[in-house]
């Protein structure tokens, strides 16, 4: 009789870690997916008044970020570095930074670049270098 209990006990934990192994990360990639979709707008930013710096800046929304080095020059983009990052694609990131320093916008119209989680993380993280830690003076 105790060894059926803790047989059925034994089987309701197992039964449970096994549900919230399937659930807690579609829940949390869902959770993500919302706090991006609500943070999707980036702006462009007026760089051209930057002679040289090298800011740096990070962005995260919830398990996903990215931490950038941003190098401008006569007020455009010489070297963006990608310095760390978690939870998003960093081929796809780079993919970003090429289109960004090709078309010197933080919104390169270029295939479907801003399209995914990866591009706006990486395009926030950018926008946050330069805006929140440059001040003209």
């Amino acid at each position: 009789m105790k060894k059926k209990r803790i047989r059925k006990i034994a089987v309701i934990i197992i039964v449970s870690i096994a549900a919230a192994m399937l659930i807690i990360p579609n829940m949390i990639y869902r959770i993500n997916e919302k706090l991006v979709e609500q943070e999707t707008i980036v702006e462009d930013l007026d760089i051209s008044y930057i002679s040289e710096k090298t800011l740096s800046g990070s962005y995260q929304s919830g398990h996903m970020s990215a931490g950038v080095e941003v190098t401008i020059v006569n007020g455009q983009y010489v070297d963006i570095t990608l310095t760390d990052y978690a939870g998003i694609n960093p081929s796809r990131a780079r993919k970003v930074i090429n289109a960004i320093m090709e078309y010197q916008t933080l919104t390169p119209e270029f295939e479907d670049i801003g399209t995914q989680y990866t591009d706006i993380i990486v395009q926030k993280a950018i926008y946050y270098a330069i805006r929140y830690n440059y001040s003209v003076g």
